[in-house]
């Protein structure tokens, strides 16, 4: 007989209670090369328009450049805050991501959800040591999940783990 018990609120598991492991430092490395390259390449285009356009001041040019210097500080501090709050974990039944600067973003994926996996590494990604899993479910695809800054060995790991489950639930 299929049991079906009544959970009240305070008999309900808190993922608060979920112990997230960290990316690995090496990602912060990683975030930071395409923001820098990013800037770089705003900051060479801004040079450009400038001696490109002839009746641009010098305090135009001055008030972009500041904004440029203002934003590039601010998107490392993000970075920086961001990185910090990130984190995994793989249960029996579930996989955990957490993310978020100001607010708390937690997505969760049952095991029996998953439909495959996919590991990525970028160029950048593979020179410092770094993999991105990427695991794809059933029905909706913003319940796609993605963990980047996890080591190679550990997305295989994951990834042999999760398909081994998956084959379970089938």
């Amino acid at each position: 007989m299929l049991e079906n018990e009544q959970l009240f609120p305070i008999d309900i598991p808190k993922c608060e209670e979920i112990e997230y492991t960290p990316l690995l430092a090496q990602y912060k490395r990683l975030v930071n090369i395409h923001w820098i390259i990013f800037f770089a390449i705003l900051l060479i285009g801004g040079i450009t328009f400038y001696f490109l356009i002839e009746n641009l001041g010098i305090v135009w040019a001055a008030s972009v450049l500041i904004a440029w210097g203002i934003w590039f500080a601010l998107k490392l501090v993000l970075i920086h805050v961001g990185l910090k709050r990130k984190g995994y974990a793989v249960r029996e039944h579930d996989i955990h991501y957490r993310s978020g600067y100001f607010t708390l973003k937690e997505t969760s994926v049952p095991v029996k959800r998953i439909q495959h996996l996919e590991i990525r590494q970028g160029m950048i990604s593979k020179f410092l040591g770094l993999a991105k899993l990427k695991v794809y479910t059933a029905g909706e695809a913003n319940m796609d999940l993605s963990i980047k800054g996890i080591s190679l060995e550990t997305a295989e790991d994951i990834k042999a783990l999760l398909t081994q489950k998956i084959k379970i639930h089938d």
